[in-house]
């Protein structure tokens, strides 16, 4: 690792899962009773993905189970107090006001779709729902029928009663690794700038503010809740997580997304090592720090990944020793 003394800007993270069968975020569908996995398409096939909103979803519930009590509103009813809520704080909010334009805020998280590496089949997995209950529109009567004898009733009764309601459902779902990125604005939580334009001229200033250990907080907080990212779609059924199995994470004298870029897989599920040179040693070059975090057989080329990164100095760890050593980092910087 590169230690420097210089004031924490940003950090930022790309990581690696590895998934079994799932669906992790479903498209809207092409009607009917299919639900489909949303894909994007590579020169080898379809590849899965989950957007970056559901991303965003995943980390947001994480951080608040994690820390019961922090959010004082909802994304849809935004409450505006950066200094106190911390979901107005790290994931911004938009609120309109009628013939005032809207008062908004930037989160200072930004997050990449989960990207799949892997171009494979998609399997089908059909549910089916049964019910004692009858179908819709069976127990339907007219004022006419409410006036048949009792024994003309019990009849119709036992015959709905047989045809029960059946409900067929198909999930499509795919097994994956996939590639998510995520960078952290850190001397930007809690500060809200306020802009005023005074006879042309315009005047930046900020207006609220948390003290240092409290920024630190937040920001250990998102890095935390990243190690237990698992509020995907379809979860019930098709439990997975997106937590790290690879990961490479860097914090920053000023704001940088290069680590994003790292990682990248081809085809055949083996680490773009060429690529990932360059990154680190652009990363070296800008006086990151780095960290890193291993799980084995995640992708084909191991050997060649592990002998990348310790040119570089890193040497291997579990996925959750290495957050810990970068969320100790972040508590021990200098911030702004």
């Amino acid at each position: 690792m590169n230690n420097h003394s210089v004031s924490l800007k940003g950090v930022t993270l790309v990581w690696l899962s590895k998934t079994d069968l799932s669906n992790l975020n479903a498209g809207e569908g092409g009607g009917g009773n299919v639900t489909e996995l949303k894909t994007y398409n590579s020169d080898s096939g379809s590849k899965p993905y989950a957007s970056g909103q559901s991303v965003r979803h995943a980390l947001r519930e994480a951080i608040e189970r994690n820390n019961p009590g922090v959010f004082l509103c909802t994304p849809e009813s935004p409450c505006c107090d950066v200094i106190n809520c911390w979901l107005c704080d790290l994931f911004g909010f938009l609120d309109p006001k009628p013939g005032q334009g809207s008062n908004r805020r930037w989160s200072p998280i930004k997050a990449t779709p989960a990207l799949g590496q892997i171009a494979s089949e998609i399997v089908t997995d059909l549910l089916i729902r049964m019910s004692d209950k009858p179908k819709p529109g069976d127990e339907a009567e007219s004022p006419a029928e409410s006036e048949v004898d009792v024994e003309e009733m019990e009849d119709d009764k036992a015959e709905t009663t047989a045809s029960t309601d059946q409900r067929i459902a198909y999930v499509q779902i795919m097994s994956n690794v996939y590639r998510t990125g995520l960078s952290l604005d850190v001397a930007n939580i809690g500060k809200v700038i306020e802009i005023n334009h005074d006879n042309g001229k315009v005047n930046r200033k900020i207006v609220d503010n948390i003290p240092v250990e409290e920024r630190k907080n937040r920001a250990t907080a998102v890095l935390d809740a990243i190690g237990g990212i698992t509020d995907f779609a379809k979860q019930a059924r098709n439990a997975t997580s997106l937590s790290p199995d690879i990961f490479i994470a860097s914090t920053h004298s000023r704001y940088s997304h290069r680590t994003l870029r790292a990682l990248e897989c081809d085809d055949d599920g083996k680490v773009k090592t060429d690529t990932l040179k360059v990154i680190l040693q652009d990363l070296k070059d800008d006086g990151a720090t780095l960290f890193f975090g291993f799980t084995p057989d995640v992708v084909k080329n191991d050997d060649k990944l592990l002998e990348t990164v310790k040119k570089f100095g890193l040497e291997p760890m579990n996925p959750i020793r290495a957050l810990r050593g970068l969320t100790e980092a972040v508590q021990n910087a200098m911030v702004e």
